[in-house]
């Protein structure tokens, strides 16, 4: 009797968008695809499958994920269309009838059954989500995206409430991943070429809160210090007001957490603060930034600030701006306040004029890229570490990696000009000139100069 093969699952392309945390759930997505058999493909118009992971942030992201979810439908209709990741979780079961092109929405908690849900699904019978039921993470369900690099996610949720936020709406409250899992993981990651983990969470400072263990975070630092083979542990996403105490000494007795850390404070104006639900003052917010420059050798701070936000007038921004002017924080992003339905914010309204919010973004921008560039022009001739990520992305006739105190996908890169490294690899470069956030240097040959940090 001839046996009967069975049929290919098929094609499938991933549009990821968003967040390193987002990044983290594509990573689960592409494992669990190919280990079910799936085939990946670049071109989303031959697949058979086509998986949107999408962000709901914010407004601006929510009409991105729209316009991919459109426009992946157009160029192949005939696909199978599933919709992941924030949007589904944002607005449940209100997606279904404005957006009848997809065929299956899925959130964060039901990935690892995405490839039967997606064989349960036809035309005409649509699934739906799963709920934010707790989850069994492993440490071998990611296909890495990123060269050398990897995030790890400790934690899924927030419980803070701050006034603009949608997250603890979208993604629920703080669920802190076990230690034990994320050692596994961090091994992992290791064994698989990694030599940068990235933390990653709404708020790592709240890590283990959830438990109700004190000091968790530090003691996730000293399991993953441990780790063979990771050189650089990053910390991104630090609450300024739960900073634990022995951070500090932590960084500075070791060789691998990198004194680096991304700490959002959002605005230095108490009246501004305090509409906004932070925790937090103008005052405490310098005092902090005093304390950590005084405590940890070499400190690179990263921060974000919110313009625009309702309540926030002349004085307010002068204050913010005199801040930013004065304090010479290293890495500064900077966004305008948008209208987000659902967070308590959404009742002040949105009465700053959207040029008002320009203006103001562009002054703060300006202010802190005068600063970064003459940081970075001071840097020529010293000797750094790096990590090469491979070729470069604007051209193939250089290598591209990031000195230790520049954060993937937003603190800039350096371009390497002359010498020859392995994607991954830690070396040392020779900084031979710059621009305002990005750097150009040349490969040290191991045993020449020792570098810094």
């Amino acid at each position: 009797m001839k046996a009967v093969s069975k049929p290919r699952p098929g094609l499938f392309h991933l549009v990821s968008l968003g967040c390193p945390k987002n990044r983290v759930d594509s990573e689960r997505i592409l494992a669990v695809m190919t280990g079910a058999g799936f085939e990946f493909v670049e071109d989303s118009a031959a697949a058979d499958v086509v998986i949107v992971n999408t962000c709901a942030f914010i407004e601006p992201a929510v009409e991105e994920s729209i316009d991919a979810i459109l426009d992946t439908k157009a160029e192949n209709p005939d696909a199978i269309l599933v919709v992941a990741g924030c949007l589904p979780l944002r607005y449940q079961e209100n997606l279904a009838e404005p957006l009848p092109e997809v065929d299956l929405f899925v959130g964060p908690e039901t990935i690892s059954d995405l490839p039967r849900l997606i064989g349960n699904t036809t035309r005409g019978r649509r699934s739906r989500r799963g709920g934010l039921a707790a989850t069994v993470r492993t440490a071998r369900d990611r296909i890495l995206t990123t060269p050398g690099y990897a995030y790890l996610k400790i934690a899924e949720g927030c419980s803070r409430r701050c006034g603009y936020c949608t997250i603890p709406s979208i993604r629920g409250p703080l669920r802190s991943v076990l230690p034990e899992i994320l050692e596994d993981e961090a091994r992992c990651l290791a064994d698989a070429g990694s030599r940068e983990i990235v933390l990653v969470a709404q708020d790592l400072t709240a890590y283990g809160r959830d438990w109700s263990e004190k000091n968790a975070l530090l003691s996730l630092l000293d399991r993953l210090h441990r780790v063979d083979g990771i050189q650089w542990i990053r910390l991104m996403y630090v609450h300024p007001a739960g900073i634990p105490a022995g951070l500090a000494n932590l960084i500075n007795e070791s060789d691998r957490v990198l004194p680096y850390l991304d700490i959002p404070f959002q605005h230095v104006s108490d009246a501004v603060l305090r509409a906004m639900r932070r925790p937090n003052t103008g005052a405490r917010i310098r005092r902090l930034v005093d304390r950590l420059r005084k405590e940890i050798r070499g400190l690179v701070l990263r921060t974000t600030f919110m313009v625009g936000f309702p309540g926030e007038g002349d004085r307010e921004f002068e204050e913010l701006r005199e801040f930013v002017a004065t304090y010479d924080i290293e890495r500064v992003g900077v966004f305008t306040y948008s209208t987000e339905e659902g967070t308590p914010a959404c009742k002040l309204g949105d009465p700053i004029p959207r040029k008002v919010k320009d203006a103001r973004a562009d002054e703060l921008r300006l202010i802190h890229g005068r600063f970064a560039h003459k940081r970075s022009l001071d840097r020529i001739g010293t000797l750094q570490q790096c990590l090469v990520e491979g070729v470069s992305g604007e051209t193939d006739l250089l290598l591209q990696g990031r000195t230790w105190d520049q954060a993937p996908e937003v603190d800039g890169v350096l371009y390497i000009t002359a010498g020859n490294a392995v994607a991954g690899e830690i070396r040392t470069v020779k900084i031979t000139d710059a621009s305002q956030h990005d750097l150009f240097g040349e490969l040290v040959e191991p045993g020449g100069e020792d570098s810094q940090r």
